[in-house]
């Protein structure tokens, strides 16, 4: 037992000191350094929702393929020289499952633990624009529309649009692209800390994007409101911050009534305390 408990904590100290180069190798996320640094919150929030951890004694540990954390090893290696923060985290979270399986147990679904600590670092926001590019022009197609359906003169050019001769430009920030991995992350831990079985959380998963985009949806429809009523200098200012704020809140008030839905236990649970 002693011998697990040392090899345990080894593996964390380990991990803990991987984690922190994973954030050094690329540094270009403090330029967002508020949106972006929240997403460290992640790994705390993945130890307190599989807690009780257990420590598997020696004579209980399963027989693990020794290659595993040799080829995550090797990633991690061409990542760190690529440089990518991609693989970095990808080859950091397939280390942490080894551990969850070989020296701790979890009280939580593993593979919803290891989802939270994937996106426990900034590689979406640092190395997938394609993703944001596409968030952003559907959001544009998506507010042409609406405002069209106000009858109001409504151009568009990519993710321009000209609004009763007001120019709106969705700019990655005012889409919420720095935020979309923060909000991703929240619904995540939403629904492994509301969700009992697997295949709920999996439902949840395929939805989860679709609830992030809509909430984004709502940000650039009242800063476009706000920049048509009150001029573009009010929409960049308080407001903007505040509208981040909107949208996290709203992906988790969505988050938590989808799991709500999904979760026939929960209304079970409700309706037994309104009934006491």
């Amino acid at each position: 037992m002693m011998g697990s408990l040392k090899a345990g904590k080894l593996a964390l100290a380990g991990l803990f000191a991987s984690a922190v180069l994973v954030w050094s190798r690329d540094t270009a996320w403090v330029a967002s350094v508020a949106d972006t640094l929240p997403l460290a919150a992640g790994i705390p929030l993945a130890v307190w929702l599989g807690a009780p951890w257990q420590i598997i004694p020696f004579d209980h540990r399963p027989q693990l393929p020794a290659l595993w954390p040799v080829l995550a090893g090797l990633l991690f290696l061409v990542g760190w020289n690529l440089p990518s923060v991609t693989m970095l985290s990808l080859a950091w979270t397939a280390l942490a499952g080894y551990g969850m399986m070989r020296w701790w147990k979890s009280s939580t679904d593993p593979v919803g633990l290891l989802l939270v600590l994937l996106f426990s670092f900034p590689w979406m926001v640092l190395e997938w624009p394609q993703i944001g590019w596409w968030f952003r022009l559907s959001a544009a197609v998506s507010t042409e529309g609406f405002f069209q359906l106000l009858q109001m003169p409504v151009q568009r050019n990519g993710t321009e649009l000209l609004i009763l001769g007001e120019m709106i430009r969705i700019e990655p920030a005012c889409a919420g692209w720095n935020l979309l991995q923060l909000t991703l992350l929240a619904g995540i831990t939403i629904a492994l800390h509301d969700l009992s079985k697997r295949g709920r959380f999996l439902w949840f998963l395929l939805l989860l994007p679709f609830l992030a985009w809509m909430a984004n949806f709502l940000r650039i429809v009242i800063l476009s409101a706000l920049c048509l009523s009150f001029g573009v200098m009010t929409a960049e200012g308080i407001w903007h911050g505040l509208t981040g704020l909107l949208v996290i809140c709203a992906v988790i008030a969505m988050a938590k009534m989808l799991c709500f839905f999904i979760e026939p236990k929960s209304r079970i649970v409700i309706q037994h305390i309104k009934k006491s």
